[in-house]
């Protein structure tokens, strides 16, 4: 996310009054358009490197293994498989169906309520252009495939070996195991574009999940070349780790794909307040352009947190600076092909709609995620991927 330092854990009391008088519109407001959806109420979208996102919010009554079905029912019918998913809600749903071919990383916030269920995405390639990775104990890792232009890996649901560490050693062991893993299959370190980090009671260890991060990257020289768009949330895992990751590494081949990370008009870089990542990254050349945005919620210019206790007017301020970033890029809210809105209150969701509406923007294929900020003043964090073909 925008993510910085916080030491409470806690989720604030919100005054009574949360609204925005007179939001200013966002300067890519787009024209009308509509996700598109399928009959069993899933975002279908495409995203770069011949990966297509399926993303659906849970129906009432709906098991975890029902929604995993649904998503997956979608792609089979376009002859995809799945190499990825994320489900949000109680992470013990994880024991509620078998195991799959594909990594899930079923995450919900430490105290997300027995058996709540929020959504999930999957991400999908053709039938037989990749190949599954493996851990040693035959879990599914992720997927590794090649275009013409690039040679792509995905990671999913990815922890530390050694649960039992502190988690400041886990967040160093997991981006050891990274880049084993990268290395293993012909990448490098400098080749990963994209992280989402899930971790358990960030709040009380974000800072040194930083340290150990930017520790990494300086041993690893990432920052002379291109830091990762990312987001760092706080939720819990069903492997009871200190904090799990999905990745996405991009090589190109010569005359190929071209990555570059994207800075953020309405925001400083997250590294001026020591946070290593990219508010955003654009990979185009391989049938399009993908710009993924990182984690972004209610930053000031200079770092700090806007608008405390206004849970309105940090939607509406997120979402402004999503607009730019998509704005700066030629893109718009009709380019969006997944969206995810985290809230660390299940009881906050129900103000994004009415944000969205005031600002004129159209729906989002977004589903909602019960996780905490990186600060405890965050009540809101928006992040996605928007795809231009051609």
């Amino acid at each position: 996310m925008s993510e910085d330092f916080s030491q409470e854990q806690q989720t604030p009391a919100l005054p009574n009054n949360t609204s925005v008088p007179n939001p200013p519109v966002p300067s890519a407001a787009p024209a009308v358009c509509a996700p598109a959806t399928t009959a069993e109420g899933v975002f279908v979208a495409p995203l770069g490197g011949g990966l297509v996102s399926f993303s659906a919010t849970a129906l009432p009554g709906e098991t975890a293994a029902a929604l995993l079905a649904r998503l997956t029912r979608e792609a089979l019918r376009r002859s995809l498989g799945v190499v990825q998913s994320n489900v949000f809600g109680d992470p013990r749903l994880a024991g509620s169906f078998p195991a799959p071919e594909f990594p899930v990383a079923l995450l919900g916030r430490h105290d997300t309520p027995a058996g709540d269920l929020r959504g999930g995405r999957v991400l999908a390639l053709p039938q037989g252009a990749f190949e599954r990775l493996r851990g040693e104990n035959g879990e599914a890792l992720g997927a590794v495939w090649a275009t013409e232009k690039a040679r792509y890996l995905l990671l999913g649901a990815l922890t530390p070996e050694d649960v039992s560490a502190t988690p400041d050693a886990q967040s160093a062991a997991l981006w050891r195991r990274l880049k084993s893993l990268l290395e293993s299959r012909g990448f490098a370190l400098t080749d990963v574009v994209r992280t989402w980090f899930f971790n358990n009671h960030i709040l009380d260890w974000y800072d040194g999940f930083n340290r150990e991060r930017t520790a990494f990257f300086n041993e690893n020289n990432i920052f002379g070349t291109l830091v990762p768009a990312s987001t760092g949330v706080g939720a819990s895992n069903a492997a009871g780790a200190g904090l799990s990751l999905d990745a996405l590494a991009v090589s190109p081949l010569a005359g190929g794909v071209h990555v570059e990370a994207v800075a953020s008009p309405l925001q400083c870089p997250a590294n001026d307040y020591r946070s290593a990542f990219s508010r955003a990254v654009e990979i185009s050349g391989d049938g399009g352009r993908h710009l993924s945005v990182s984690g972004t919620a209610s930053i000031e210019p200079e770092g700090a947190t806007a608008h405390k206790d206004n849970l309105d007017a940090q939607i509406t301020l997120s979402l402004q600076v999503v607009a730019a970033i998509l704005s700066s890029r030629g893109f718009t809210w009709c380019d969006v092909s997944r969206a995810i809105l985290y809230f660390p209150d299940i009881s906050w969701m129900s103000h994004f709609e009415a944000c969205r509406a005031a600002l004129g923007l159209p729906l989002l294929p977004a589903i909602f995620a019960h996780c905490d900020i990186c600060r405890d003043d965050l009540l809101f964090e928006i992040e996605l991927d928007a795809f231009k073909k051609g």
